[in-house]
């Protein structure tokens, strides 16, 4: 990649139509973004280089808190140093508020999410992707009487773009006085009419679900963000993670205080993003693959063989279409991948629909 990652985007110094990434809004090179990183690098340098224990809490850092918990509507938020370390933060945080015995996750989270729980030293039961029926299975099996059980998931799964069933699992856990941890990095920003994440996608008000995100996708920036209560937000600010790395980059701690803000005030980005999801997905679905209708701007398949796979990879490459061929966790297979942005036109959505009709 030789150019910021756009509708269009340059690759091995040709200019590609780009389906790849985690770019929703195209924001990574959006000018007030780059303006404001510019002006914060001037007068700030590149980073604080210290910790938040140190010096390292800038002005900058502090209003991206604050936005933060204006955009998700909580009385506090965190930032830190990424969103990788969210579910590490999160799950450390909850660990102090002795909130859980034994942790319930999804056999098909996120890298960041097993790594997290490994850190806990607590028992860690996986129960089968998306099913509340198997996870009540596991809990009745693994769950010990006073015990309190938490689910660990991912809000949008990032290979097929499946939105975890939150209310399902909150059915399940309420007669244990369970919780529910979301890694929420491709959600929020997309998913809820408030753009909040998956919480807000199912309009649930429980105060048993604790999510954490990223500002590296949707809002183009970078840095991890968790939302919460002011008690629970303590207990992430007394996580050594939190209190021993660096505070995010300079630059990108402006420019995200601009990306909440466009976010919050242009909802009819987010608009555009849903239509162009369900663009891509009715076409796709149009020319045979199995393809799920939702508002989630990802997309998924694959063929019997998978040479095809490769072979339309390849194919949509020399047309300068770049989509993904990638293999993610335990599939023994790598798939077809297509992310659409809010900045795609409908005609390139419509150019990849065409030129994939004509490679399978």
């Amino acid at each position: 990649m030789e150019s910021a990652p756009g509708a269009e985007t340059i690759i091995n110094g040709e200019k590609h139509l780009y389906f790849g990434g985690t770019g929703y809004y195209g924001l990574h090179n959006h000018p007030v973004l780059i303006q404001s990183a510019i002006d914060a690098l001037k007068k700030y340098g590149m980073s604080s280089a210290t910790s938040r224990e140190g010096y390292g809490t800038t002005p900058l850092i502090l209003e991206v808190e604050k936005k933060a918990a204006e955009y998700f509507g909580t009385e506090d938020a965190s930032s830190f140093a990424s969103g990788y370390l969210s579910n590490t933060v999160g799950l450390l945080a909850l660990l102090e508020y002795e909130k859980f015995d034994v942790i319930f996750m999804d056999e098909s989270s996120h890298y960041s999410n097993k790594d997290a729980v490994s850190v806990t030293n607590k028992p860690v039961v996986t129960f089968h992707h998306l099913d509340s029926g198997d996870l009540q299975e596991k809990i009745n099996q693994k769950l010990k009487p006073g015990e309190k059980p938490l689910i660990v998931t991912d809000g949008i799964f990032p290979l097929f773009g499946e939105i975890a069933p939150i209310p399902d699992y909150l059915a399940v856990i309420e007669q244990y006085n369970g919780i529910i941890w979301i890694d929420d990095a491709h959600a929020v920003g997309v998913l809820g009419p408030k753009g909040r994440g998956t919480k807000d996608h199912y309009e649930l008000n429980s105060s048993g679900i604790y999510f954490g995100g990223t500002f590296s996708k949707a809002f183009g920036s970078f840095g991890g963000i968790i939302p919460g209560s002011i008690d629970f937000i303590k207990s992430v600010r007394n996580v050594s993670v939190w209190k021993g790395a660096n505070s995010p980059p300079i630059p990108a701690t402006a420019a995200t205080i601009k990306a909440i803000e466009l976010l919050m005030n242009t909802p009819e980005m987010r608009i555009k993003l849903c239509q162009n999801a369900n663009q891509l997905k009715s076409g796709l679905a149009k020319l045979g693959f199995d393809i799920a209708p939702s508002n989630v701007p990802i997309a998924a398949w694959t063929l019997k063989n998978p040479e095809e796979n490769k072979k339309i990879f390849n194919a949509l490459l020399k047309r300068k279409i770049a989509i993904q061929l990638t293999k993610y966790g335990d599939l023994n297979t790598k798939v077809l991948r297509a992310v659409v942005f809010s900045t795609h036109s409908s005609e390139q959505i419509e150019k990849l629909l065409h030129e994939l009709a004509k490679s399978v």
